[in-house]
């Protein structure tokens, strides 16, 4: 079991969040840099494996694709705040768990398109936050409970049964389901600390591989002129 210090007292609400997705918190780097430091550290220490095999960071798309804000690469909205990284990926490139977990869900929404969340309850707050993993806008998801599995996770508020997700196993393949540029295939990924009834703490993915902070080359950018010269 690893286990982090309680994390929500050194956080802050997500930024210009948009109506049509939910809540989350973000570390609070401004205030408390050197606790989140720290946490980064301790997350890279466990030897994380890229989501693609390679490298993650030669897939992250330079303009919108790294955590914090951009401009949105479909909705064009400014200074948009982006909790998770986008890979750009060719089309049906398999995607992988970054560390062995348990299968929360995998279905379909309107912004994540086909997606496989994983719980990891190995990796665990002193607050009892639990670290997650999402994988979105993939063809298909290649993992995912039968009928029978579903009733019981209904009738057992989602702790029953436990379906492990090895390291190898294939989770689907790059795709464009949901709001993804239609003509751009690739993957979203996010990962959080999770905790039933309370709001999800987003990290950095890209700090689980490497120390420096990287920001969207669009993060300044508001003049609607220029975003519309970006999508040219």
């Amino acid at each position: 079991m690893i286990h982090f210090p309680g994390l929500v007292e050194k956080t802050r609400p997500r930024p210009s969040r948009p109506h049509f997705e939910p809540s989350y918190l973000i570390p609070d780097t401004d205030t408390h840099g050197s606790f989140w430091s720290e946490v980064y550290t301790f997350l890279r220490s466990i030897g994380f494996r890229s989501p693609v095999i390679r490298e993650i960071k030669q897939y992250i798309n330079r303009d919108f694709g790294f955590f914090g804000l951009r401009v949105h690469p479909v909705t064009r909205e400014p200074q948009y705040f982006h909790v998770g990284v986008s890979l750009d990926l060719k089309r049906n490139r398999k995607v992988y768990p970054i560390y062995p977990g348990v299968l929360e869900y995998s279905g379909y929404g309107a912004v994540n398109g086909y997606y496989v969340l994983l719980s990891h309850p190995d990796i665990v707050t002193d607050d009892g936050y639990v670290f997650h993993t999402m994988y979105c806008h993939l063809k298909k998801p290649l993992v995912k409970f039968s009928s029978y599995q579903k009733m019981l996770r209904e009738i057992s508020l989602g702790s029953h049964p436990i379906v492990p997700i090895g390291i190898d196993t294939c989770l689907g393949t790059a795709a464009t389901s949901g709001l993804s540029r239609a003509d751009y295939p690739g993957m979203y990924f996010e990962c959080s600390f999770r905790k039933f009834g309370e709001t999800p703490i987003v990290v950095d993915p890209l700090k689980l591989y490497y120390p420096r902070a990287v920001t969207n080359r669009t993060a300044t950018i508001t003049d609607p002129e220029t975003i519309n010269h970006i999508f040219r």
